[in-house]
């Protein structure tokens, strides 16, 4: 994806998700931020207190009984965070559906679709987590030549991810080390 100015200025701003439990709802505001200017605007304008607000109102909707298409979805506890399924329906609303890939066991398979997906211009949501776990969502924007940047919800800020990194279960993003799924577009 070619970031927009203010979608960069968005990113530079080092949003962070503002409890434990919002990581995926976080990396649902960011991503429509970056496809949004008028929305990333009005993020700029109210600060993290808008942000915040943002943030809360997306992680009730994705926990909801009803998804971003007005579907009926499986119930889910807010407390353990955003379902997957939730956050590729939300995303889905502006491609041609999302679909998660298994990164647990076939790392290299996940990485194939998050860059395949960002190459195409889509922004491609991680959960990574310990080895028993996922525990946290990352949102993958760019991709570089040898590596992944991903906006960081925990810190606010964009990190780098190489492909070996995430193969080897070496990553450090938001303190958790493997990949277990990516949410990319179908294609």
């Amino acid at each position: 994806m070619s970031l927009s100015e203010t979608g960069r200025l968005v990113l530079g701003r080092q949003l962070q998700q503002p409890d434990q439990r919002s990581c995926g709802a976080a990396v649902a505001v960011m991503a429509e931020a970056l496809r949004n200017d008028g929305y990333a605007r009005r993020l700029l304008a109210g600060g993290d207190e808008e942000f915040d607000r943002e943030v809360f109102a997306m992680h009730r909707r994705l926990t909801g009984p009803v998804d971003a298409t007005g579907s009926l979805q499986a119930p889910w506890l807010r407390i353990v965070g955003t379902p997957p399924w939730a956050l590729a329906r939300q995303l889905a609303r502006r491609s041609d559906g999302r679909r998660v890939v298994p990164a647990r066991f076939r790392p290299g398979s996940a990485w194939a679709a998050m860059t395949a997906s960002l190459a195409r211009g889509e922004l491609v949501p991680a959960y990574v987590g310990n080895r028993r776990l996922p525990r946290h969502v990352v949102l993958a924007v760019e991709q570089l030549e040898d590596a992944v940047r991903m906006y960081e919800p925990g810190s606010g800020r964009l990190v780098r991810a190489t492909r070996e990194e995430w193969t080897e279960g070496r990553l450090l993003l938001g303190g958790w080390r493997e990949p277990w799924f990516v949410v990319s577009a179908r294609r």
